[in-house]
């Protein structure tokens, strides 16, 4: 005996919206292709009703059987750009399917954990803020007449993040710290995240003692722009990008040296002096081009791939260094 469903139960077995399940019975494609049983009388039935035997039959093309991407990475604690990395170096087992008619990696669970075991600081990287403390990098801290500093961050997965503080004596964890009386000179109050396009970039030396100004500009941008607005990265050089902003009460005849630092490590972007302040400039312009479709796709992934925006592989891959490209 045959039976029946309702478009609702139907859509809810394929993980699609209703809308999706009337959308299918167009499909170019017969194995994505769904018709109802009663085109002509749906409305008398009160909405259209399908055939079991049809549902079940097209069920594999848009159920999700294993993890996909997304969800895998998070699981690891890391982002989809990298669990991409981990694919193309084959270093995670996946396979290609489709969900919901799209074209989809997945990873198996058991693969997953195995590769979990096998690499327990897999989902280790390295921030610069952590919202459950509030902690930043390069944070200032103080313990009677004594300086310290946070000088790394590791986010070992969502709930947790390894904090190292470097003192007069050595290097200590934040727990430790916190248990020894260390407490955090300037703490940082919300800022929102800001729209405009691009960032300033300055390529500062790594500093020789925790007193460097190097890092108090740092930490002046965390506390006047907010780590929303602000990347990092620490190799020879610390490499700061911030989006266009005004830090204010920062000017010649108040921060002399610090002025003097912002405008000697910039490598991208300007130092405008301001009446209240010192701007932080971008000097990027919108231009506008149209090239292929394919061709836009081809740019779209690789930026996805190297964890950029389409805006920044754009300058950085085929404007700043074209050679990368």
């Amino acid at each position: 005996m045959t039976a029946y469903i309702k478009a609702s139960e139907a859509a809810a077995e394929l993980g699609i919206t209703t809308t999706s399940l009337y959308r299918i019975r167009n499909h170019a494609d017969p194995s994505k292709k769904l018709e109802p049983v009663n085109k002509k009388t749906y409305k008398v039935d009160g909405g259209f009703v399908y055939r079991r035997e049809d549902i079940d039959h097209i069920k594999p093309v848009y159920v999700k059987r294993d993890l996909t991407v997304s969800e895998a990475a998070k699981k690891i604690g890391r982002s989809p750009t990298h669990i991409h990395k981990l694919l193309r170096e084959a270093k995670l087992p996946f396979y290609e399917g489709e969900l919901r008619g799209k074209r989809t990696f997945f990873i198996e669970e058991e693969d997953l954990r195995s590769f979990i075991s096998s690499n327990p600081d897999s989902g280790k990287h390295e921030t610069i803020f952590d919202r459950k403390t509030g902690a930043y990098l390069y944070q200032a801290y103080r313990f009677g007449k004594d300086n310290a500093r946070i000088v790394s961050m590791n986010r070992v997965n969502y709930r947790k993040t390894e904090i190292v503080l470097q003192t007069g004596n050595g290097e200590i964890s934040y727990e430790q710290a916190a248990l020894d009386g260390w407490v955090p000179l300037n703490d940082l109050q919300h800022k929102k995240a800001i729209t405009s396009q691009g960032y300033a970039r300055f390529e500062f030396p790594r500093p020789a003692s925790i007193e460097s100004i190097i890092y108090s500009i740092i930490e002046e941008l965390f506390l006047q722009v907010g780590p929303a607005n602000i990347r990092i990265r620490q190799a020879d050089k610390i490499v700061v990008e911030v989006k266009k902003s005004v830090l204010v009460g920062v000017m010649p005849t108040t921060h002399p040296d610090m002025i003097d630092k912002l405008q000697l490590f910039i490598t991208q972007g300007e130092i405008v002096p301001k009446y209240d302040g010192t701007l932080i400039d971008t000097c990027l312009s919108p231009i506008t081009i149209y090239v292929p479709d394919s061709k836009k796709l081809e740019i779209s992934r690789r930026a996805a791939e190297a964890n950029m925006t389409l805006q920044e592989w754009i300058y950085y891959r085929m404007i700043a260094d074209p050679e990368e490209s």
